[in-house]
C-alpha cells in the first residue's frame, strides 16, 4: 500500500509517496486526521537536524485497520497516537502506542497527545513540592501546557517569563501569578523583587540559547533547574555556577521517563478531563497538501503563532 506522506529535509517539505507494509500481528492502522508540528520537525525544515525522511509524531486519527492480536481498539475508533511518521495519510503504531479519544471528535487537532506526555513526563521529573516558589521560562506551546498542568493550588509564587505579551497572556490565563518580560525589564532582578529572593524551582521551557543561564541565575542555592525545552545546538553552561550553587539539574526529555508509553495514556486521560485545553493554543491549521508554507510560518513564528498542525 502506497500513501502520501510529507518528507522534510532542510528548507523543503515535499509530498512523496512511501509504502506502507502490511500490519503486524500487534499493529493498527490509522487513518490520519491531524498531526502536531513538533519544533523537532520545524528544526530539520531549519536544518539544524538530519532530514530527507517522512516525519510526524503527534498524529491524531481514525483506526482503518487492526492486526490479529489487538483487541482495545476496533474499525472506526478515534484515538491519539505515538509513533512515526504521522505526517501521512495513514500511519500505523503498536496497539499499546495509542489511545481512545472521544466519539464524537471532530476538531482531532485538539486532541493531538504526544506532546501532552511530554508534559506528563516533566511535570514528575521537577519534583515540584508543596510551597515552592515556581519559575518557567518561555511561554510557547509546550510551556504553556506546562503551565496549565503544574499543581497551581500547591506551590507559592508562580512566576512566567517570555518575551512576547501574547503568550505572557496566556500564561496568565492559565494560573500564572507573576508576568516578567526580559525584553522589558531585568528579568533576575524582577523576580527576586517578586520572591523576596530567589526560586526553587527554575524550568527552561523555551530551548532558546542562553536561557539555561538565567535559569541558572533565577534558581536558589541547593534548587532544581528544569531542563525542559530541547536545545538542540550544543551550548556552553555555566557549570562552574551549578557547581558552586549545588543545584539539582534534571534534564526531564522523554527517555527521562521510565514509561513514556504510560505517561501517554495518563495525558489522554487529563486531556478528557479538561486539564489540558488546547483550543487557544492550536493557531495555525494547515493541509498537508501546504506542508512547505506550514514549515516556513512554524520557523518564522509570527507573533500570533502558538501551535501548528497540518490536515488530512
Amino acid at each position: 500500500m502506497k500513501v502520501e506522506a510529507v518528507t522534510i529535509s532542510k528548507g523543503s517539505a515535499e509530498i512523496t509517496e512511501i509504502n506502507m507494509d502490511k500490519l503486524a500481528r500487534n499493529e493498527v492502522l490509522v487513518e490520519t486526521k491531524a498531526c502536531g508540528i513538533c519544533q523537532g520537525d520545524v528544526c530539520t525544515f531549519q536544518g539544524k537536524s538530519p532530514g530527507g525522511r517522512a516525519m510526524g509524531h503527534e498524529g491524531v486519527g481514525i483506526v482503518a485497520e487492526v492486526g490479529e492480536e489487538v483487541k482495545n481498539v476496533k474499525l472506526g475508533d478515534r484515538v491519539a497516537t505515538l509513533g512515526y511518521p504521522a505526517f501521512a495519510e495513514f500511519h500505523k503504531t503498536d496497539y499499546r502506542k495509542l489511545a481512545r479519544i472521544p466519539d464524537d471528535v471532530e476538531d482531532f487537532a485538539l486532541w493531538i497527545s504526544e506532546p501532552l506526555a511530554c508534559v506528563v513526563n516533566g511535570i514528575r521529573g521537577s519534583e515540584i513540592q508543596i510551597g515552592d516558589n515556581v519559575c518557567i521560562i518561555g511561554c510557547g506551546y509546550m510551556g504553556l501546557l506546562l503551565i496549565q498542568a503544574i499543581p497551581k493550588a500547591l506551590i507559592n509564587n508562580f512566576i512566567a517569563l517570555d518575551v512576547r505579551k501574547v503568550r505572557l497572556n496566556l500564561a496568565k490565563k492559565f494560573g500564572a501569578e507573576f508576568l516578567v518580560n526580559p525584553k522589558e525589564v531585568d528579568a533576575v532582578k524582577e523576580v527576586r523583587n517578586i520572591l523576596g529572593g530567589e526560586a526553587d524551582i527554575a524550568i527552561e521551557a523555551s530551548g532558546v540559547e542562553g536561557t539555561i543561564n538565567l535559569a541558572t541565575e533565577l534558581v536558589r542555592s541547593g534548587g532544581k533547574l528544569v531542563i525542559f525545552g530541547a536545545h538542540v545546538l550544543d551550548e556552553t553552561v555555566p557549570t562552574m555556577k551549578w557547581h558552586v550553587k549545588g543545584l539539582r539539574v534534571l534534564n526531564t526529555a522523554p527517555n527521562f521517563s521510565a514509561d513514556f508509553t504510560k505517561d501517554f495514556h495518563v495525558a489522554v486521560k487529563l486531556l478528557r478531563k479538561g486539564i489540558f485545553d488546547q483550543k487557544p493554543l492550536i493557531t495555525h491549521r494547515f493541509s498537508y497538501k501546504e506542508a512547505e508554507k506550514a514549515f516556513k510560518i512554524a520557523s518564522q513564528k509570527p507573533a500570533d503563532y502558538v501551535k501548528g498542525v497540518l490536515t488530512f
